[in-house]
């Protein structure tokens, strides 16, 4: 988050590679069937539906005896996705979809590369990846220091997005679309693997299931995946940011393939927007694009008023100022808002009470885990929340509704939106630097209610897939995409 707006270097190119680290086993578990021992076809996996008896969810892997292991879910996955398609491309492509030719091949570090290219490559270069290799039609994967930590960390159903996200570049290569700029097909690959998501969700899966409030996995495995910060986005090695890879992967999930079909024309037009920037401020590359919190914290406060004080006249009436923004400490201080709130009631709180028109937030616990294991944008976007209550209130919505939440986390994406275009003038008091809107994206995975809290409960707060979308429509549609969730 930079102190003063400065020129943003705003490209349209990004690359993704399907790649997360995890520790080397012991053993080299390559133990995925075919009669070389390191590749297979998928009609060769006999009696998967046996070896696999209860469905594939996104909590499979995380705990439990009766897991399938990590090859099997790869197995799962590959044999689903290969089924999307042969239900899914002649409609799309009007051709008869052609399956993979090459076979699947697992590999590790004792193991032989797969055979893509000549010579095939070796491992350091493909340690910890998964890849689909054009020029021999095959799919290939580390099943050493790759798959099995993802599964160990996120679960069964993330190990399936990362397969449909391989075979949509197999399904590129079939429809000619390798032609297009990368951004186009590496994000494209994320949309069709939201859309593989939704089918899955609509009951079409033999392996695999998931409902709208397991999708928090998903986006916390595109996180793992993501960019480190100010990667620039033409570095051809760049993955593309946590915004951009779950935005892509949200939009396939909601409007299906045809959406995702539509990437290169959305291209073309300058519709498809991408949020990764490189440093463009040796300063802020300096402290990682972080304020010191005494600094951000204010100023975060000063740029929200500004932002209301030129939204609120857009939406017919002038902006009062926020009466006071209150820093808590749970061990001495009390708030009465209704009633008396002390103690744990304030510990991780962060609230607007209507009646003194004040935010409270939790200056000892709340404000540093935000500031320290995120950044400084994640309590800006804590702050931004709270502002788009008293807005909502300042409106005549007192409600605590689903979707006034969402609503609240919409205007917070909108508000996002100008700190990355920079359009509010010459006095705009901060604009955000690379890295801040995965700040707000994990800050909704940390400050979300659980999937079992949202069946469980009467939780209004949405999941952190709703919120994001919530967030991410304010930031690309603007206030009409925000009204709308309140009818």
């Amino acid at each position: 988050m930079l102190r003063r707006p400065i020129p943003l270097l705003l490209t349209l190119l990004v690359a993704l590679i399907a790649a997360a680290c995890a520790g080397e086993a012991d053993e080299n578990p390559l133990a995925t069937g075919g009669a070389d021992g390191g590749w297979f076809d998928l009609d060769e996996l006999d009696e998967l539906d046996d070896r696999i008896d209860e469905p594939i969810a996104p909590d499979t892997g995380l705990g439990g005896e009766d897991a399938p292991d990590a090859s099997e879910v790869v197995e799962a996955a590959l044999v689903d996705v290969d089924a999307f398609w042969e239900r899914t491309y002649e409609d799309l492509y009007g051709d008869d979809y052609e399956p993979i030719s090459g076979g699947f091949w697992p590999y590790g570090p004792r193991s032989d590369s797969p055979p893509c290219g000549s010579p095939p490559p070796d491992y350091s270069d493909i340690a910890a990846n998964a890849f689909y290799c054009p020029s021999d039609d095959l799919i290939a994967w580390d099943a050493v220091n790759l798959v099995p930590g993802l599964y160990e960390e996120f679960g069964g159903f993330t190990l399936g997005i990362v397969f449909a996200h391989e075979f949509a570049h197999a399904v590129q290569a079939r429809a000619d679309l390798f032609g297009s700029p990368t951004i186009v097909t590496e994000l494209q690959a994320d949309c069709f693997a939201g859309a593989w998501t939704a089918d899955v969700e609509a009951g079409n899966s033999d392996f695999f299931e998931v409902t709208p409030v397991d999708l928090d996995k998903a986006i916390a495995g595109f996180l793992e995946l993501r960019d480190g910060v100010g990667t620039d986005a033409r570095d051809p090695l760049a993955h593309g940011t946590g915004f951009d890879r779950i935005g892509s992967f949200s939009e396939g999930y909601e409007a299906g393939p045809e959406r995702c079909a539509e990437y290169p024309s959305l291209f073309e037009s300058g519709e498809l927007v991408i949020v990764e920037v490189p440093f463009t401020d040796q300063a802020d590359f300096e402290r990682g694009g972080d304020l010191p919190l005494e600094e951000a914290f204010p100023l975060a406060i000063q740029d929200l008023e500004h932002f209301w004080s030129l939204l609120m006249p857009e939406l017919g009436q002038p902006w009062t100022p926020v009466t006071d923004v209150v820093v808590l400490d749970p061990a001495v201080d009390e708030v009465e808002c209704g009633e008396t709130y002390s103690g744990e009631d304030l510990v991780n709180a962060s609230f607007y009470c209507i009646a003194s028109d004040t935010i409270y937030i939790d200056g000892q616990n709340l404000v540093p885990t935000l500031y320290g294991e995120i950044g400084d944008y994640a309590v800006a976007t804590e702050l931004a929340r709270q502002y788009a209550y008293a807005a909502q209130v300042r409106m005549g919505n007192e409600d605590n509704s689903l979707e006034a939440n969402l609503q609240a986390d919409c205007f917070a994406g909108l508000y996002a939106s100008t700190g990355f275009l920079q359009n509010r003038g010459e006095d705009q008091p901060m604009v955000l630097s690379p890295g801040d809107l995965d700040e707000a994206v994990i800050a909704f995975l940390l400050m979300s209610p659980s999937a079992d809290e949202v069946v469980e409960s009467d939780t209004t707060v949405g999941t952190a897939f709703q919120r994001f979308d919530a967030y991410r429509a304010g930031f690309l549609d603007g206030v009409s995409a925000c009204e709308a969730l309140v009818g």
